[in-house]
């Protein structure tokens, strides 16, 4: 099935009336791409046949990244929503690229919103079109969604910082350009650049994985490792309010991105259960395997919703921390469900077909990447009950 679709197409015209051609034009072109490059070797990178490497740069280089940025850098300066559904097709079309390229957008967002000029025109464009790959370098093995915990250090020596300590569950380390890194001084948690030839910086063995296993993924070590003063970004202290804002707008793309992977696992269950004949009859003319799919289709489309919503504000620059949050919770989760609705309409075979049940393990990994799932509900209530008063 077409990856973008009538319902992304109507969406679109809903929030974007004036610019839906435009719009369309770019994702069924993305759509178009990712259906034959893409999607035909999502299982040979689940199995690790193949890496994602040439896949992502073309990917990367028919500009998915280019979508939301202004046109000065390279962007197409569309709307925050068309890159949100990019993402939602190419969760669809495998959710290992997607995740290493929206990662690699979170960096380019970062520069964007608190870099200086010169360090937007220096890395920007290189980064939205795909010439240099990057890396968010946050979670440290005591501290992931606690990012006020940050141990690794920096200090100022001359004209560079000098960092020191150690980064964890990074995707895209070792293979990325550029790495965006927390690490604290003396006046609190700072972002930095930090290039791929900087001296003292090194990494770790690709970790094995239960999904997404064709992004790589592994430790970040800064040892005594140097980055230019001009590498700061922002200033000292300001990198804990930089990253809260960043993850705002990851979290909508990571909602976007299950999205796609619970697409894609709904729609290879409805069509097996219009094949599978049991008890003299398809098992899709079964009142149990019916409610199965209306629960899914149903909860696909609020997430889808919910990702888009939050989309909306962002672009109209209200405040959307909390629906953010509400839509990675509800899109990670309910990507897990449907994609074990489909585990088990498939039966036997989705429990040992690798390309049923990857879905599921792909998905597994959002409820606890990007915020897990328990911190954002306390940050949805903590908002909420603010809200109210």
């Amino acid at each position: 099935m077409p990856l973008f679709k009538p319902e992304h197409r109507q969406l679109l015209k809903v929030l974007h009336p004036a610019r839906e051609e435009e719009v369309s034009e770019v994702l069924s072109g993305l759509a178009a791409f990712m259906e034959e490059k893409i999607s035909p070797l999502s299982p040979r990178f689940d199995s690790l046949a193949e890496k994602i490497t040439s896949a992502r740069k073309s990917l990367l280089e028919n500009g998915i990244c280019l979508i939301p940025y202004p046109s000065r850098y390279g962007g197409l300066e569309l709307p925050f929503s068309a890159y949100t559904t990019a993402i939602e097709l190419a969760g669809a079309a495998d959710a290992s690229v997607a995740l290493s390229v929206a990662i690699h957008n979170t960096v380019a967002d970062g520069i964007f919103l608190f870099g200086s000029e010169a360090q937007k025109k220096t890395y920007l464009p290189g980064i939205i079109s795909g010439k240099k790959l990057a890396s968010f370098s946050l979670t440290e093995p005591a501290s992931g969604s606690d990012a006020k915990a940050v141990r690794t250090k920096a200090r100022r020596v001359g004209m560079e910082y000098v960092l020191n300590g150690t980064k964890m569950f990074i995707t895209n380390a070792g293979e990325a350009d550029l790495y965006f890194v927390l690490s604290a001084t003396e006046k609190g948690p700072t972002s930095f650049i930090v290039e791929k030839s900087a001296p003292g910086l090194e990494f770790g063995e690709d970790l094995p994985k239960l999904g997404m296993r064709g992004s790589r993924t592994s430790e970040v070590r800064l040892t005594d490792c140097r980055t230019s003063a001009e590498n700061l970004v922002g200033r000292e202290g300001e990198g804990f309010e930089q990253v809260k804002t960043m993850l705002n707008s990851s979290r909508i793309v990571m909602g976007a991105l299950c999205v796609g992977v619970a697409q894609v696992a709904y729609e290879k269950a409805v069509t097996y259960s219009k094949k599978r004949m049991a008890f003299g009859g398809r098992i899709s003319d079964f009142q149990l395997t019916r409610e199965k799919i209306a629960d899914m289709v149903t909860g696909i489309s609020a997430a889808r919703l919910l990702c888009l919503y939050a989309s909306r504000l962002k672009e109209m620059g209200l405040e959307f921390s909390s629906e953010a949050s509400q839509a990675k919770v509800f899109a990670t989760e309910t990507s897990v469900r449907v994609c074990d609705q489909a585990i088990q309409i498939f039966g036997g075979l989705g429990y040992t077909s690798e390309d049923v049940h990857r879905h599921w393990r792909d998905a597994r990994l959002l409820t606890i990447g990007e915020g897990t799932s328990e911190v954002l509900r306390m940050l949805i209530a903590s908002r909420e009950l603010a809200r109210s008063l």
